[in-house]
């Protein structure tokens, strides 16, 4: 998708050209539904043995349905998705050099990179050029300034901005500052703290043709046969995992020096 030539394009090259400032956050979007659908049936198809499981029969055919097509989408997108990370990591870079030679020497580098991952990219890089005095080529001029110091409407994105608070309190933890994973984190924790609540007031399990009985995780993890009990119900080990889940899932929020 990325890399494509000249030659005349389809109803879908035509709109995907259309997009070209939107490709990189397409893209990341795409590869996170992708991972997400291809996890969810792994688990669930062999992990939580969900087929052999007569209460979820009906959610067995979406789950093989979603496992297919996450498949397939990891395998085509994933490889682009790389290929924009590799183009984002080289603009960010050069977005951090002093040194004016520097710029200088990386400009082009810089200006394909940031046209390649949209307008707001474009803006970072024409605001560096301009800092330095250099003249902005004729593909940044009409770009938007967006300052690469302190952009006010960066800081406040949410699911943009992998700049967040627990990647500050992580240093060591460089994963933490990716886009993907910063998006994965959101993901999974809301995902995880929905399923929690839910299973706590309205219930998870189905006995006796009703499904509203919470899975007592302190009696489940204790061995115990019988961890059934009718919703609402609440047990030490889900309070603790909502108040963590919770935790964590408000420590994605971006990270503001004057707040935090």
């Amino acid at each position: 998708m990325a890399r494509r030539d000249d030659r005349k394009l389809s109803f879908f090259g035509r709109l995907w050209d259309s997009q070209s400032g939107r490709h990189f956050q397409i893209i990341t979007n795409v590869s996170i539904l992708s991972l997400a659908l291809l996890v969810w049936g792994i688990v669930f198809l062999f992990g939580l043995s969900g087929p052999t499981d007569p209460s979820k029969e009906n959610i067995v055919a979406l789950s093989w349905i979603g496992m297919l097509i996450g498949a397939i989408g990891t395998f085509y997108v994933g490889p682009e998705f790389f290929f924009y990370l590799g183009m984002k990591q080289t603009l960010d870079d050069i977005l951090l050099l002093d040194s004016r030679a520097e710029v200088l020497r990386r400009r082009k580098e810089g200006e394909e990179a940031a046209i390649m991952l949209g307008v707001r990219y474009m803006g970072q890089m024409r605001e560096l050029l301009e800092v330095h005095e250099i003249p902005v080529g004729k593909n940044l001029i009409n770009s938007p300034k967006v300052s690469t110091q302190n952009d006010i409407s960066i800081e406040e994105k949410w699911w943009n901005n992998p700049d967040s608070v627990i990647s500050r309190q992580l240093p060591g933890l460089g994963l933490l500052r990716e886009l993907l994973v910063h998006r994965m984190l959101i993901f999974i924790t809301s995902i995880s703290l929905i399923s929690l609540l839910w299973n706590t007031i309205f219930g998870l399990a189905s006995r006796d043709g009703s499904r509203s009985y919470t899975i007592d995780l302190t009696e489940r993890i204790s061995g115990l046969t019988s961890f059934h009990h009718p919703s609402p119900h609440v047990d030490p080990v889900s309070i603790i995992l909502i108040l963590f889940v919770s935790f964590i899932l408000y420590s994605t929020r971006s990270y503001n020096s004057k707040g935090n």
